[in-house]
């Protein structure tokens, strides 16, 4: 049976905290799509566990969702755990950093990724094990480490954001390379001179990253059609210090 989101609201507030977690099932479609960020149902699933439950006590709840193995269930866990952001402190850090290695695809390396970039505006010493962890072989380690500059890239954290960006710009993984063009597309919209340099400065690393990129900057375009017609590398200088 497929509850309307006004009726599962109404079903939702009669139950009881000690049996919200076991009810709260019933209301899980199969479908992948369930959790779209558009999706009102995950939203009401969500907010009534955050009602529910003080993020300590969240991780027990949390554990059960994400130890299920089903992806709806890890989303619901994932996704109620955002709306805890202004509760984070070191012992979140210290809860997720078994689940990492568990993490089963690049969506849940991204969400959690940005989870952890609300953590390191709060403590900025963990900036040290995101570094470490974008060096990691498993790949979605390294989506996690860009993923976490999301929310820096806000707070204007430029260096640190540039740092992550550049320690995986020879990344040959596909869904790094894009994620590293959404990330610098991000902080064009803050910061354009700062992006234009970086993609200049780095034009000969990877060449999906730059020319997509530079199509957002008309002068980068017009310029380096006259640096291929010329092969005069002076032109990207002159731009560069301009």
């Amino acid at each position: 049976m497929i509850y309307s989101n006004k009726s599962m609201t109404k079903q939702l507030n009669k139950l009881s905290n000690e049996d919200f977690l076991f009810d709260v099932k019933q209301f899980i479609k199969s479908s992948h799509n369930f959790y779209g960020k558009k999706n009102p149902e995950i939203k009401t699933l969500a907010s009534r566990l955050h009602q529910e439950y003080e993020l300590r006590s969240f991780y027990n709840v949390f554990n059960k969702l994400w130890s299920s193995n089903y992806h709806n269930e890890r989303s619901l866990a994932i996704h109620t755990l955002e709306i805890y952001k202004e509760d984070y402190d070191k012992d979140t850090w210290r809860f997720l950093i078994p689940k990492l290695k568990e993490i089963k695809d690049f969506d849940e390396a991204e969400r959690i990724g940005i989870i952890i970039g609300e953590m390191i505006i709060k403590y900025p010493a963990l900036k040290r094990e995101i570094l470490k962890i974008s060096n990691r072989r498993n790949v979605y380690y390294r989506k996690i480490a860009l993923s976490s500059c999301l929310p820096l890239i806000k707070t204007k954290d430029w260096d640190f954001v540039f740092m992550i960006i550049r320690n995986r710009i020879h990344d040959r993984e596909s869904n790094i390379t894009e994620f590293i063009v959404f990330l610098l597309i991000e902080l064009s919209k803050k910061n354009k001179t700062l992006v234009k340099k970086f993609i200049i400065s780095n034009r000969n690393v990877n060449n999906n990253i730059f020319n997509i990129t530079a199509r957002n900057f008309d002068d980068i375009n017009r310029i380096k059609k006259l640096n291929n017609y010329y092969n005069n590398s002076s032109i990207f200088e002159w731009l560069n210090n301009n």
